[in-house]
C-alpha cells in the first residue's frame, strides 16, 4: 500500500468545482525527457515523491516526449487512488512546429480518448 506523508502543503479551492489543488504542481515535461533522458522508474519515483510531499496537481501533454510524459505519469498514478490527484493535460500540439487547434481535431482527440488510454484514467475535460 502506498504511504502518504503530507507535511506542509497548502491547497486552494478551484472555484465551485469541489477540487482543491495543491499550490505547487508537478509539471510533466521532464517525464517526457524535456531536460534530458531519464529512466521510466526515475520518473515514477519522482511522481511518488511529489505525492508523498502533498502535491496533488499534475500537468502533462501529448507533446511532452511525444506522449512519453503521459505514459510514464499514467504508470506512476496507476497505484494511487483516483481521489488523491488532479490531472491536467492539453491537446493540439504534436511536435516542435506541429499544431492543430481546429475544433474538429480537439473533438476528435477527446472522442478517441487517446490521452485517456495513455494515462489509464478517466478525466473530465474543460475547454475554453
Amino acid at each position: 500500500e502506498f504511504c502518504y506523508h503530507i507535511h506542509y502543503m497548502k491547497y486552494r479551492s478551484l472555484g465551485s468545482t469541489g477540487l482543491s489543488p495543491s499550490i505547487l504542481g508537478f509539471g510533466g515535461s521532464p517525464l517526457g525527457g524535456a531536460f534530458g533522458e531519464q529512466t521510466e522508474n526515475t520518473g515514477i519515483d519522482a511522481v511518488h515523491a511529489a505525492i508523498k510531499a502533498g502535491i496533488n496537481y499534475f500537468d502533462t501533454a501529448p507533446f511532452y516526449g511525444l506522449t512519453r510524459s503521459e505514459t510514464v505519469l499514467g504508470k506512476a498514478l496507476a497505484s494511487i487512488p483516483r481521489d488523491r490527484y488532479i490531472l491536467a493535460t492539453k491537446v493540439s500540439r504534436y511536435g516542435e512546429d506541429v499544431f492543430d487547434f481546429t475544433a474538429g481535431n480537439i473533438v476528435s482527440e477527446r472522442e478517441s480518448q487517446t490521452t485517456t488510454s495513455r494515462i489509464h484514467r478517466y478525466y473530465t475535460s474543460a475547454r475554453h
